[in-house]
């Protein structure tokens, strides 16, 4: 909301600044996000008179002029604006002068003349965005001698400061400047000043000439109407022109300028009709018809699906004639031909009109007002106070009364809303000790008339405040009004201490693993595209294409649960690689949905904390090292890094048949006997329908399976060996389709309660080994936490891993 501190001081006699203002805003809840000073940003502009205007020889659209400034001689100005004439008062730069952006305006020699100055827009002043033409000041001044020469920022006083305030959901009422000069008056404790509507009614009742019907009041609960007759259609008012401007509106005329000015005062939207245009002076709210069209101001057709609110014109309602809060159509425009007026003032249903504006791609001032809820006791004042603006400002004759269409719940009017606040209560719920005198005070401030109840208060909610209620709304007021600063830091009552869970803690400590391994966090969204099926090359009946939609998506792109974390990271890997960032190393935790029932759903899907990582690209060179592309071993070695570090016991790495992995490189991780995830190197085509380049190497593991393990080993510390070890190689012969992670769990399960450690150091399937064969060499380490080993023991131990070896996979000694 754009609050110029000029205009609401209309309504309240402030004696604080803007910035004063702005900082006891934010304290209450209306975040200030910048003040915006008009009028100051430019000097040495003056009003001038142009007393000739000629065309310049040679040019198409220059105009060589003599300006009056009040001054002993005129000054000679070139000048290309199209609407540049003589006789006009207009905005003038002498030279010297300091226009926004730091321009400063010099002589300028064309055409064998020296230009003296500049004639000036509204956009070069930074007055507004129009720079069709220069600003012409004639009706700025009409009927007062005009100051030639005197400063324009003092002459139309331009110079005002804008509060851009940012509204919290909630507070919509502050999209109505009146409602802001309350919330004004509310902080500083000074009265406010409600604008008076008063105005001669002369022509007949408005029931004889207009007829409203409504045929759906669930999308609209309320329609007043009036009528001015016999407007002259001209520039609105100097004064309104600039409260427009600096709410960021341009002017267009009085009548169009009256709406806004309405609509920025009271937070009513309104809409103004021709009425001689109205097809048998009827008004007919109702639901669009499946396939009705209509053509709106801006001169396009809209199609209607059904559930749209429409205004129309007929006695059957036939003709639709506006999108109801949205905009009006071309059939009943006011143009410059329009003698007689229709006024608007209706509450629609909030939710229906935002799907209505965002499904025909129409956002504007009013909707944002209308989807999120207006005061419906307020209508028929924003119709009358439009009425007195346009017999004031356009000449108008109002008829009499106002034709007002309700639902039957307001038939008798509407009821105020009573909320029953507990002294007691407030300090309860804020930890303080205000006295019920203190909350009085408060609720008065608000303008909230209170009664005394039994124990109680009971306070009078303004139709205009649809924020409150409940009791916990006001003591929020409370809250806010008495200062966030004054309420004491105190536990609630009973309160119990938080912490982390073991699997939050466990989670905390992976992701500082994974940082620790040269990896960086991605966050992706949960949701992601079905095409991220087809570029990992899953076949059609994969259990991945059965993703959960999402029946409201954003868009395509993000329309189904995700099954797998990599989708997100590959994305993420190509923006980099796109962005020529070769090295990349991402890790991300979160959820993946897996469905528990075809659709539609019968059960929630199964969510799974998951852990996916991606390396591409270029492991970082050192200065003894060369760099060298990433391999499926720099993951492996990776991922049981953390697995080791989170106590978790050895991994075991199993073949793996992946559609979206390289076939010979990549492999099922077991733990425990469970399947915990899978890693390997993407298969070459998912690389290049992700438009990735090189080896592309992936791991995805099941925390639930992971921190299980981790929890059951509990916190092993261990000191250093009291003992020896002793070291023993073995190298075996054998088929080469044997897996070696088979061969290294048969010597761990056959090494006996000894054996500590096995790694294998070396692979060779060179001459003279047969075809088909490979040898593999272990190094083992046995030792006894309690003695040291004999020999003869370790003998036996390496005895019994040789026949293990022969008896279940064929592998001799070499």
């Amino acid at each position: 909301m754009r609050i110029s501190y000029n205009w609401l001081k209309d309504y309240i006699d402030l004696n604080i600044d803007a910035d004063e203002l702005g900082r006891r805003y934010t304290a209450a809840g209306l975040e200030l996000d910048e003040t915006v000073s008009r009028g100051r940003d430019f000097s040495g502009v003056v009003v001038g008179r142009v007393l000739t205007c000629e065309p310049v020889e040679g040019s198409d659209h220059l105009h060589l002029c003599s300006v009056d400034i009040g001054a002993a001689e005129p000054l000679t100005v070139f000048c290309g604006a199209p609407n540049v004439a003589a006789g006009q008062l207009i905005c003038c730069a002498k030279v010297g002068a300091k226009l926004p952006g730091d321009f400063v305006i010099g002589e300028r020699k064309m055409f064998g003349r020296i230009s003296q100055g500049m004639i000036c827009s509204q956009q070069e002043l930074g007055v507004s965005e129009d720079h069709s033409g220069i600003w012409v000041l004639d009706d700025a001044f009409a009927g007062v001698e005009a100051p030639l020469g005197a400063d324009v920022a003092d002459a139309l006083q331009l110079k005002d400061d804008v509060l851009i305030i940012e509204l919290t959901p909630n507070r919509s009422d502050c999209l109505g400047m009146l409602n802001c000069a309350r919330e004004a008056g509310a902080l500083t404790g000074l009265p406010v000043k409600e604008p008076v509507i008063e105005y001669a009614e002369e022509g007949p009742a408005a029931s004889d000439d207009i007829t409203v019907r409504i045929e759906n009041y669930d999308l609209c609960s309320r329609y007043a109407a009036r009528i001015v007759k016999n407007v002259k259609i001209g520039p609105s008012p100097l004064w309104m022109q600039k409260y427009l401007l600096a709410a960021g509106m341009r002017p267009i005329n009085n009548v169009v300028d009256i709406s806004n000015f309405v609509m920025l005062e009271l937070n009513q939207p309104l809409h103004t009709f021709d009425y001689d245009k109205i097809k048998d002076k009827t008004i007919v709210v109702r639901a669009a018809r499946p396939g009705e069209t209509m053509q709106t101001l801006d001169g396009k057709d809209r199609v209607f699906q059904g559930d749209e609110a429409l205004i129309t014109d007929g006695a059957n309602g036939e003709r639709p004639v506006c999108i109801a809060g949205i905009m009006g159509g071309m059939e009943t425009e006011v143009t410059e031909e329009t003698a007689n007026i229709l006024i608007e003032a209706a509450c629609f249903d909030p939710t229906a009109n935002r799907r209505a504006a965002r499904r025909l791609g129409i956002p504007s001032e009013a909707t944002q007002r209308f989807e999120k809820g207006i005061d419906v006791a307020n209508c028929d004042t924003a119709c009358r106070r439009a009425a007195q603006l346009l017999v004031e400002y356009c000449g108008g004759v109002a008829d009499k009364g106002c034709v007002d269409a309700r639902a039957p719940k307001y038939a008798e009017g509407f009821p105020a809303r009573i909320v029953t606040l507990r002294p007691g209560r407030v300090n309860h719920i804020l930890g303080t000790s205000f006295t019920a005198e203190e909350i009085t005070d408060v609720m008065q401030r608000l303008g909230f008339p209170v009664e005394e109840g039994e124990g109680c208060q009971l306070i009078r909610v303004p139709s205009y405040r649809q924020d409150i209620a409940g009791e916990v709304d006001l003591i929020e007021e409370v809250a806010r009004l008495k200062g966030f600063d004054l309420i004491p830091q105190t536990l609630p009552v009973n309160a119990s201490q938080g912490g982390r869970t073991d699997e939050q803690k466990l989670l905390l400590k992976l992701k500082n693993l994974c940082v620790g391994q040269g990896f960086f966090e991605n966050v992706n969204y949960s949701f992601i595209s079905p095409k991220e099926c087809d570029k990992l090359g899953l076949a059609p009946d994969h259990p991945w294409r059965r993703g959960l939609p999402i029946s409201n998506p954003l868009s395509e792109e993000q329309s189904v649960m995700r099954q797998s974390m990599l989708p997100g990271l590959l994305n993420a890997a190509a923006r980099n690689f796109s962005r020529r960032n070769l090295d990349v190393r991402f890790f991300e935790t979160g959820m993946i949905f897996i469905p528990a029932s075809e659709q539609p759903l019968e059960r929630q899907p199964e969510e799974i904390p998951t852990l996916g990582m991606v390396l591409a690209g270029t492991a970082a060179a050192g200065w003894q090292d060369k760099a060298e592309a990433y391999s499926f071993f720099h993951m492996k070695a990776a991922v049981e890094g953390v697995c080791t570090a989170l106590g978790a016991p050895e991994l075991v790495f199993e073949r793996a048949q992946e559609a979206y992995l390289h076939p010979g490189r990549s492999a099922r991780i077991i733990l425990n006997g469970e399947a915990l995830g899978v890693i390997g190197e993407l298969h070459p085509q998912a690389v290049e329908n992700y438009q990735l380049d090189g080896r592309v190497i992936v791991a995805e593991l099941a925390l639930p399976v992971l921190f299980r393990a981790a929890l059951a080993a509990g916190n092993k510390e261990h000191g250093l060996p009291r003992f020896p070890a002793s070291t023993r190689d073995i190298a075996v012969i054998g088929a080469s389709s044997v897996p070696a992670s088979d061969i290294r769990q048969g010597i761990v399960q056959a090494g006996g309660e000894f054996l500590r450690s096995v790694e294998l150091f070396d692979l060779y399937d060179k001459a003279p080994i047969p075809e088909g064969q490979r040898s593999l060499a272990f190094s083992l380490q046995f030792r006894s936490d309690d003695r040291t080993l004999t020999d003869a023991e370790v003998d036996e131990a390496f005895a019994a891993i040789v026949k293990a070896l022969d008896e279940r996979f064929g592998y001799k000694l070499r």
